[in-house]
């Protein structure tokens, strides 16, 4: 018996010392970039800040709210598990971080998404190091695929199929049909009508297996993904998440196992002309990239946009419907073409100001190097987690809803980052806001009336980690005819 726990000590010592080793390298980080000038947010052994990140996922705020208090500094530190993480709040430390002219060395991908909805697409080009072979290439054969006529098209003709079958007088869950359109219009554009609905087998939270579109499974596994990466323990640790310790976790893996085999074989058919799909893998075949690294692009191309998209609809609409922004409301009514198309355009992008749908993805600092920034010079370490805030440079111009400021002239407009910038931006930021657009400016010119109901709901946020409600009214009154919007749609400038 002594002998069995003496060596069950020995075995739980030689476990904790890796843990113990990555503590005390932490703490020495930290206290090296503290030396430096960098503030610190208020952190807890071993779990980081994640206590305070709980509280504001609880309240639909993602964890960049926890970086808005510093104004007078370069970089606000933080710890994530046993990484440093470090938050430009600035424009110039931002600019440091994402143009390698400035630095002279690139600040490449490291993600935690590997381990929530990358795991249903690890090898697509999100998650790669920009010295991966064809990186380049791959980018430049999904940009072929963005076609903007074609999800001008597209979007413009679902958002008005969208838009005139609301009921009219009781509450619509708006959030549903944003999340329909958002999913219809991306399956088309990516795979096409035939291909998007193909069932694939699907596993419920309750483990119950049906059969499903292809884009509802997608969508709702890619959407499970990121909230369970979400749990805290899931964030303290990233790998937790790809674990199949809990019954969430062996179901999802089940979804996108389906998924990805049910890809593989529609890959080896014929692509529907005109379609992402068709671009990237004439693209891809040609310089030899294997079949799954086609599958993980286009998956990644399917689902990038669900989420965001909707978000970014949904947010506006919320402040374009709030009754302190009705003159926005009804300028997009009463506007005419290119006069109509500059405010929708306005309001969308001030909604992105005001409430960016995701951070730009996490990157490492590959080689050590130097950053100079308002505050002085800065050395940041290889191996420490790096990137822009968003959320604090956007803050800088206020919380008040002011579409105006995108409506200067060039050059002077804030200086925003909603999908990020650089070579490592979303290539699909075009797409989006096309998609955005055309149904903010038809609802508005279908609905001018339509009233937000739960505006006494605590904590509306719109992100791709938020659970909030939108619920609408349309009165009768103020419906106008079916196609009426169609003389003037926005345009994908």
């Amino acid at each position: 018996m002594v002998r069995f726990w003496y060596a069950s000590a020995v075995a739980a010592g030689a476990a904790s010392l890796p843990l113990a080793v990555r503590a005390v390298r932490t703490i020495r980080d930290r206290r090296y970039y503290e030396r430096q000038g960098v503030l610190f947010t208020k952190t807890y052994p071993f779990v980081g800040s994640e206590r305070a990140v709980s509280g504001l996922i609880d309240r639909n705020k993602s964890r960049d709210y926890l970086y808005l208090d510093h104004p007078d500094t370069d970089f606000v530190g933080s710890i994530r598990g046993f990484d440093i993480q470090l938050y430009a709040v600035n424009r110039e430390a931002a600019e440091a971080l994402i143009n390698p002219a400035i630095t002279g060395k690139y600040i490449d991908r490291d993600t935690p998404a590997r381990y929530s909805f990358g795991q249903l697409s690890p090898s697509a080009l999100t998650f790669q190091p920009i010295t991966s072979e064809h990186f380049s290439d791959r980018k430049r054969n999904i940009g072929k695929g963005f076609d903007q006529e074609r999800i001008f098209a597209i979007s413009s003709r679902r958002a008005a199929e969208y838009s005139g079958e609301l009921a009219h007088g009781a509450a619509i869950d708006l959030k549903s049909v944003v999340a329909e359109y958002t999913r219809g219009v991306i399956g088309e554009f990516v795979w096409g009508r035939d291909t998007m609905s193909l069932p694939v087998s699907y596993k419920d939270d309750a483990g119950n297996v049906s059969q499903e579109p292809f884009m509802d499974s997608l969508n709702a596994t890619f959407t499970r993904l990121r909230f369970y990466s979400n749990r805290f323990w899931n964030r303290v640790h990233f790998p937790m998440a790809t674990w199949p310790v809990t019954r969430e976790a062996r179901n999802l893996q089940y979804n996108i196992k389906q998924i990805q085999d049910h890809l593989s074989r529609v890959l080896r058919g014929t692509p529907e002309p005109g379609t992402v799909w068709e671009h990237v893998a004439k693209g891809n075949d040609e310089i030899g990239i294997p079949l799954e690294i086609t599958r993980d692009d286009l998956l990644t191309a399917s689902i990038a946009g669900l989420d965001t998209v909707q978000n970014t609809i949904l947010a506006t609409l919320w402040y374009v419907l709030l009754p302190e922004n009705s003159e926005w409301r009804e300028a997009i009514e009463s506007g005419a073409h290119e006069e109509k198309d500059k405010i929708v355009d306005a309001c969308v992008s001030e909604s992105l100001r005001l409430s960016p749908p995701g951070s730009t993805i996490n990157n490492k600092v590959i080689n050590d190097l130097d950053v100079r920034a308002e505050g002085g010079k800065y050395h940041l370490k290889k191996g420490t987690r790096v990137m822009p805030n968003m959320h604090a440079l956007h803050a800088k111009y206020g919380d008040a809803f002011l579409p105006g400021r995108f409506l200067r002239e060039k050059g002077s407009e804030p200086y925003v980052m909603p999908f990020g910038k650089g070579r490592r931006s979303c290539p699909g930021r075009n797409v989006g806001t096309i998609m955005a657009k055309n149904f903010v400016s038809e609802f508005i010119t279908n609905h001018p009336d339509a009233r937000v109901s739960n505006t006494g709901d605590n904590d509306v946020h719109f992100n791709n980690i938020s659970r909030s409600n939108f619920m609408v009214v349309i009165d009768q009154g103020g419906v106008r005819e079916s196609g009426s919007v169609g003389a003037c749609p926005v345009r994908a400038f």
